[in-house]
């Protein structure tokens, strides 16, 4: 029998982008047998899930309040944490426009942290300059999540409180390194695959055949998104965006983010730190 494993996704407005993840991990998710919990906070705004959507949600939240930008993301994981099964292990977090083919990934970083009993927590390094956990995509020990029910209590800085939060409860996590780096130096104009707003991040991870951000970012919108994902999965997932020379494709996202190593960084010349955060 496979071990369960809890997918807890959270949407706003995104509705769009998490039908397709939907499809993505019913279709390209083998390793484990997941236990899809997705919650919204974007009813009260007319961002209504269609039917399909959720006849594939084992446990779907509607919220009939939105905490507001900065404290939503919170709110969705902390009304989402509370529906993860007791045999659930571990638990993956993922955004509702945060797509992932295959479960590849998932799977490394779970047999890592079986291994290592102090680390509870994978993702990638958010901030180049101090401690931040990214939370678009993360892996974590569920038992962790349910003996620490402030774990998601944050509103200013989420990356940078995760990171702050594992300090102070003495335990460790694991970058996944496949979705590094995740943003270029904000002082690089324009730069391939990076969207233009002021957090300058790329949206291709080729390595852990990630897709993310935002579509308003990409000159074709959807389609444009859809290609992307066919090129790093190095197969036309989406058959209505079929794409020719993946290879070639894909050889153009690994040379733009290794390229991108070489910016002159901050941490170059200072150590990483703890950001002060107050909220």
């Amino acid at each position: 029998m496979k071990r369960r494993v809890a997918v807890l996704i959270r949407v706003y407005d995104r509705i769009e982008d998490l039908k397709y993840n939907l499809q993505i991990i019913k279709q390209t998710w083998t390793e484990f047998d997941y236990h899809i919990i997705v919650v919204s906070n974007g009813y009260p705004d007319g961002y209504r899930i269609d039917a399909d959507s959720v006849r594939v949600i084992d446990n779907f939240v509607a919220l009939e309040h939105n905490a507001g930008h900065k404290k939503g993301n919170s709110q969705l994981l902390m009304e989402g944490q509370k529906c993860i099964p007791s045999d659930c292990d571990y638990t993956v977090i993922l955004e509702a426009d945060t797509w992932i083919y295959g479960d590849r990934t998932i799977k490394e970083y779970i047999e890592f942290m079986e291994e290592a009993s102090n680390i509870v927590w994978a993702s990638a390094d958010w901030y180049d300059k101090d401690y931040a956990l990214a939370v678009d995509f993360a892996v974590i020990k569920s038992n962790f999540i349910r003996n620490n029910p402030n774990l998601f209590d944050f509103e200013d800085y989420p990356e940078s409180y995760i990171a702050n939060y594992l300090r102070d409860a003495g335990v460790g996590f694991r970058w996944i390194t496949e979705n590094m780096p995740v943003h270029v130096p904000s002082y690089v104009a324009k730069y391939p695959y990076v969207d233009d707003s002021t957090q300058k991040r790329f949206y291709v991870f080729p390595k852990s055949k990630m897709v993310t951000h935002h579509i308003e970012f990409l000159k074709g919108g959807m389609s444009q998104k859809k290609r992307y994902f066919n090129i790093v999965a190095k197969y036309d997932f989406f058959k209505e965006e079929m794409v020719s020379n993946k290879g070639w494709q894909r050889f153009k996202m690994y040379f733009w983010i290794r390229l991108s190593k070489l910016f002159i960084k901050k941490s170059w010349f200072q150590k990483k730190y703890y950001r002060n955060i107050t909220q």
